[in-house]
């Protein structure tokens, strides 16, 4: 037996000379019924190859034919493979946990684990075995544990410790899988089957707020940033069009951008930096005062990009260096993402709302563009207004501080 360690891998055929085996998921901690286990068959493109190749309590079988789910005991959840029944253009197979319906409501967290393993069996026998706890992880909603892939047409096993903050919603996104398709089966709570409860839904109230790079890496600034980047196209109810920018935050395909960008849309789109593709969206929540927004892509289709924000408790400074992405003048330069850099040159108070005073080089259709430390791209501001005085040898622009949004509530 091979004892797995976070990345390793191994050739399925070193250990066993079958096709058939069997994964099971064991985890000590959280209740049962705040776990739900998923095997999604992914293609070449890294996507789900349909709603039906995901397995669950909620759809025990695949509709693409070689893989099953089943409950064996109150705390191990279990999926039936045959790689040799897989369709074809089959290429991985990513075993994932996530922690759903916690106290009060809320979202449980890997953190709770006391002791997990995930065990692939051939023939009867535990043939490798990887053994995880919740000191791996943070207060991830999800996690990716292991997965199957298909390299030279020899099928490889490997171990996984990928923790996703938003949950099944943030992880599924990353496979362009809307979270409305894992649900719970008819019945509520865990029953005979000891299927878990818990349904999961894609709930545009529920932001899944991105807390590292995509893939986990250190972005080159700025043009690893712009493919977060959008111009959006705000329709009104009496036909009028204007533009502002967007920049998403979530695998999910939450964006932030300003209120007055989008205060009077009856239609709203954007159109990410790099494609000619309008993309419908929707407004969660904004607030006039902080003019901020929030919004989501509807089409649920997620965003394999994302920009992460600085945190809470970071503390911007004067001189701090900064970029700003945005389409200035909308349309009238062209679909491509305008960069402009500059610094911190005050940090003021308007009310309530604490904004930041950049002479960074804006104009309108740069309003909700993510103003950005040029040290690590992480997001510090919302450009939202200028002052018209380059005349007399100034340049002042505004940008709402970003750790407004926590302050607002929008964030749990």
């Amino acid at each position: 037996m091979i004892e797995l360690v976070r990345g390793q891998r191994a050739k399925v055929s070193d250990l066993t000379g079958g096709a058939q085996l069997t994964i099971g998921v064991q985890i000590e901690g959280p209740d049962s019924a705040q776990i739900v286990c998923v095997a999604l068959l992914l293609g070449d493109s890294q996507e789900a190859i349909s709603p039906g190749a995901i397995v669950f309590a909620g759809r025990a079988r695949s509709d693409c034919g070689g893989m099953t789910f089943r409950v064996a005991s109150s705390n191990e959840q279990v999926f039936d493979l045959d790689l040799s029944r897989l369709t074809p253009s089959a290429s991985k197979v990513v075993i994932a946990v996530g922690f759903v319906g916690g106290a009060q409501g809320h979202q449980g967290s890997a953190r709770q684990i006391r002791r997990g393993q995930l065990s692939i069996v051939a023939t009867g026998q535990v043939v490798a075995r990887y053994v995880f706890a919740g000191s791996h992880f943070g207060e991830d909603g999800a996690i990716g544990l292991g997965e199957l892939y298909r390299k030279d047409n020899v099928w490889r096993v490997r171990a996984l410790a990928d923790g996703f903050a938003g949950g099944l919603p943030t992880m599924l996104s990353r496979y362009k899988v809307a979270a409305n398709q894992i649900s719970a089966p008819s019945g509520g709570a865990a029953g005979a089957t000891g299927a878990t409860g818990a349904g999961i839904t894609m709930a545009p109230d529920c932001l899944s707020l991105a807390n590292a790079w995509p893939g986990n890496t250190t972005p080159t600034v700025p043009k690893d940033l712009t493919r977060s980047v959008g111009l959006i196209v705000a329709r009104t109810a009496q036909g009028q069009t204007h533009t502002g920018t967007g920049f998403i935050v979530s695998p999910g395909g939450f964006f932030f951008t300003c209120h007055h960008v989008i205060e009077d849309a009856a239609h709203l789109a954007i159109c990410m930096d790099g494609t000619r593709v309008l993309r419908n969206a929707e407004v969660i929540v904004s607030d006039p005062a902080a003019d901020l927004a929030l919004c989501w892509i509807t089409d649920r289709h997620g965003s394999q990009d994302w920009l992460v924000l600085a945190g809470q408790d970071a503390t911007p400074a004067l001189g701090d260096e900064l970029g700003l992405l945005g389409f200035p003048l909308g349309v009238n330069l062209g679909l491509s993402v305008t960069y402009s850099r500059g610094i911190i040159n005050s940090l003021r108070q308007r009310g309530e709302v604490s904004v930041l005073q950049i002479d960074v080089g804006a104009a309108p259709g740069s309003s909700g563009g993510p103003v950005f430390r040029r040290s690590d791209g992480r997001v510090v501001g919302v450009l939202s207004s200028g002052l018209d005085v380059q005349d007399r040898g100034m340049l002042i622009n505004f940008a709402t501080d970003m750790r407004m949004i926590w302050r607002l509530g929008w964030l749990s």
